[in-house]
Parts: C-alpha cells; sequence; structure tokens
C-alpha cells in the first residue's frame, strides 16, 4: 500500500505539473481553449498549479494531447535531463537488440552456427562417451 494520501502531492508530482503549466505557457493558446481541448474544469486545473493535489495519469494524457505530445513526453520532460538521457539510452539499447533479432529472424543461414554445418554431427552424435 503506498504511503501518504492519495492527495499528496509528490516532488515528482509537482515536476509534471510544472511541465504541464510551462506547456500552456509557451503554447499561446488561451485559458478557454485549453480547457476546452484538454476537459478540465477551470476550478480542477488552478487546484493542481496550486499544488493542492496531483494530476492523474488521465488527466497528464488529455493534457498531452491538447499540446499534441503524448504523455510520455510530459513524463520525460518531468524526469529532467539525466533522467531523460538514462531513458533514452535504454530506449536505443532495446532498438538495437530488436534490430539484431528481425536481421536473425530474416536470414538465419547467415547466422548459422559451426556445429550445425559440421559433416560428422550424426557419427559424432552416435559415438558413445567413454
Amino acid at each position: 500500500m503506498a504511503r501518504g494520501s492519495k492527495n499528496e502531492v509528490t516532488e515528482d508530482s509537482k515536476r509534471i505539473i510544472d511541465v504541464c503549466r510551462q506547456l500552456l505557457k509557451n503554447s499561446g493558446i488561451t485559458i478557454d481553449e485549453f480547457f476546452d481541448s484538454s476537459g478540465l474544469s477551470n476550478n480542477y486545473w488552478y487546484k493542481r498549479m496550486r499544488y493542492e493535489a496531483p494530476l492523474n495519469t488521465s488527466d497528464v494524457e488529455h493534457i498531452a494531447s491538447t499540446f499534441g505530445l503524448t504523455s510520455l513526453d510530459i513524463y520525460t520532460r518531468a524526469l529532467g535531463s539525466d533522467a531523460a538521457r538514462a531513458y533514452a539510452a535504454r530506449e536505443r539499447e532495446f532498438q538495437v537488440t530488436d534490430d539484431l533479432v528481425d536481421r536473425i529472424a530474416s536470414r538465419p543461414e547467415d547466422f548459422g552456427v559451426a556445429a550445425n554445418d559440421d559433416p560428422s554431427k550424426a557419427l559424432e552424435a552416435e559415438t558413445p562417451r567413454d
């Protein structure tokens, strides 16, 4: 069970709220346009901007889509540069692995194992061990 109340505004929650606040500030859209697009109400939004309650994941998704982003974009921005770089490095590592698996799957004959090509393998398999 998580500690704290469900309306606790943690440091991570504050960073997410700050990113959302900055997106609105930099967007050039009016607050009313923002409310219409995101589906959030005036009271709901400002309560979160004062750190009285956290944004939930659905709120972040709606806010992100208002600005043509994904919720992951907002979370990554909230992580900060070091954490964002570490996340990007892990994603690149997985992509390299995925690319290699795709290459092997598409041309398995190029990635054979020498034991598979051994002309004596059947004879050696039948030879009893000492």
